[in-house]
């Protein structure tokens, strides 16, 4: 039996956790049905710790938010890379959604969503012994806020050409309002992985890695619906037990 398994059972009431808060930001119940969105650019696109995008990208999203709580939306990304053909240099990520989160008091409230992980120019991925993969995934997140402190876990449901079906996502964000409306955020996230599906595609040397931490700034741009950041993402390791670099990312989102 796969050790992973037990382990992150025994995790998940305590650390139930978000994907990066600077990438996807957690959905709160609203009053009223509410259409929001954003668009902007980062310097760099990094993603649990990897480089998905080395130079400046564009990323954007679109969320319907009704007052039962479910949230339905998009969120997109330019690429660095091809997930299916390794001599293109660009591509395109596509993330559809739904959620559903309650207040559970004046404090603590709670978050459980689904994600849909569709790349453009995606298929199968073939290997020479003839194993293939999809490129495209699907999760499952579950997440507890206490005030301004987010924790929770990802699942991956299906087998993919760079994840595991039943590979673990383990994070936790906290963000602290400053003078002058700055915020100060940090992130740390870390993986457990499914080993038992390896394959020639994608295949584990660790059963878990720290993946990165982040420590920022951002801050609304007058009354402009920008809001800039700059984070400083120290990188862990991959599956295979690979060094993550460093990084500093600067980033500039207009929220409509």
């Amino acid at each position: 039996m796969n050790s992973t398994l037990p382990q992150f059972l025994w995790a998940l009431p305590i650390c139930i956790v978000s994907c990066s808060v600077f990438a996807d930001q957690t959905e709160q119940p609203a009053e009223n049905s509410t259409i929001s969105g954003n668009i902007g650019v980062v310097s760099k696109y990094i993603y649990r710790g990897g480089e998905e995008n080395q130079d400046l990208a564009i990323q954007g999203g679109l969320a319907y938010a009704h007052k039962s709580g479910i949230t339905f939306g998009y969120w997109g990304s330019t690429l660095g890379y091809d997930p299916s053909d390794d001599r293109r240099d660009h591509g395109f990520e596509h993330n559809f959604y739904m959620s559903y989160g309650q207040e559970i008091d004046q404090n603590w409230r709670y978050n459980l969503k689904t994600t849909a992980y569709v790349y453009h120019h995606g298929g199968t991925v073939y290997a020479e012994q003839g194993d293939h993969r999809k490129t495209d995934d699907l999760d499952v997140l579950a997440e507890i806020i206490y005030k301004n402190l987010t924790v929770g876990a990802a699942v991956m449901l299906a087998d993919s050409s760079y994840a595991n079906a039943g590979d673990v996502y383990l994070s936790a964000a906290y963000s602290y309002p400053l003078a002058h409306d700055f915020a100060f955020n940090t992130s740390v996230g870390g993986s457990f992985y499914n080993t038992q599906h390896d394959n020639q595609i994608v295949q584990s040397k660790k059963n878990f890695t720290f993946n990165e931490a982040r420590i920022g700034m951002s801050k609304p741009v007058a009354d402009t619906g920008l809001v800039a950041s700059l984070d400083y993402v120290i990188g862990g390791e991959s599956r295979v037990g690979d060094d993550y670099d460093d990084h500093v990312v600067f980033g500039l989102i207009y929220n409509f």
